[in-house]
């Protein structure tokens, strides 16, 4: 990957996380979804030591850090991140913001457990596993969730993702540049009709038309304010879409960790409905590691 898109990518995921609500972005509307990841992450805290230190990869703003936190009020846990993310407001809490999880600043040995919330499967997985098992004790235990690539959480900004790709097509944009409202209003009527739900799809069909009317300066200047202001939400969804793991890649993909790590479960978070949330891969440092 070249320097410059690692920066639109850092810069991408920055803005995410100074959203207060995106930690919930990619659940959005889906506290069965929360309830469920957090009795998860209540479990896996029962299982830890006394006074534990925990490393959070990928921990953006620390949503799974909190939990564990909640659960136990003795736990320590440093969380790290590419982006600039915000500090946490617990105590017990550190997030490292500009920190790959590839490069870890750490001792070894420096950590009791490791967890990840949607965050190891955007790494480089030799890279990661060979640090995580350098700064973990032996015999430290791992839980993570990684995005399946069945899931409801998964549909939900495919949907969105497809939304933002169909607003930056060029027939929209020609559309909107020309200032042909009768082509605009059909294009956007359409994709209303395909994402129903979507507040993006129903703000821009309210605000585009009419901005659509204005000079052929004014438009080119919105036109680029539109893409300007979704890029960051698109890196992120695709971003997503690529690092999902689907079951027949599981095995392949597991492949990395287990060269380090003694994988002892895998299996599926669902809702109460049964519909899928997530991968659960747990395991522990192997003693030669």
């Amino acid at each position: 990957m070249q320097l410059h898109d690692r920066t639109r990518i850092r810069e991408a995921w920055t803005a995410f996380w100074q959203d207060p609500a995106s930690g919930q972005q990619c659940i959005r509307g889906a506290p069965d979804v929360t309830q469920a990841l957090q009795s998860h992450w209540s479990s896996f805290a029962a299982q830890l030591g006394a006074r534990a230190r925990i490393l959070d990869l990928g921990c953006g703003a620390g949503a799974a850090a909190n939990a564990l936190v909640a659960a136990r009020r003795d736990l320590q846990v440093t969380g790290v991140d590419f982006a600039m993310v915000p500090a946490a407001a617990e105590a017990s809490i550190t997030l490292i913001p500009d920190t790959p999880m590839e490069q870890l600043p750490f001792e070894d040995g420096s950590f009791d457990a490791a967890i990840s919330q949607f965050g190891y499967e955007y790494g480089r997985m030799h890279k990661t596993a060979r640090q995580l098992a350098r700064v973990l004790a032996p015999a430290a235990r791992f839980s993570f969730v990684v995005h399946h690539a069945e899931s409801s959480v998964v549909a939900a900004n495919r949907a969105r993702l497809d939304a933002i790709r169909t607003i930056h097509t060029p027939d929209m944009r020609a559309a909107f540049l020309a200032g042909n409202v009768f082509v605009l209003n059909a294009k956007l009527a359409r994709l209303q009709r395909e994402h129903p739900n979507n507040t993006l799809v129903g703000a821009l069909a309210r605000h585009l038309p009419v901005r659509a009317t204005n000079g052929s300066e004014q438009r080119n200047a919105a036109w680029a304010a539109v893409e300007e202001a979704l890029w960051p939400e698109r890196t992120v969804l695709e971003a997503l879409d690529a690092c999902c793991v689907a079951p027949e890649e599981l095995d392949g993909w597991l492949g990395p960790l287990r060269q380090f790590f003694a994988v002892t479960s895998v299996s599926i978070l669902r809702k109460p409905n049964s519909d899928v949330i997530a991968w659960c891969i747990d395991g522990a440092r192997l003693s030669e590691a």
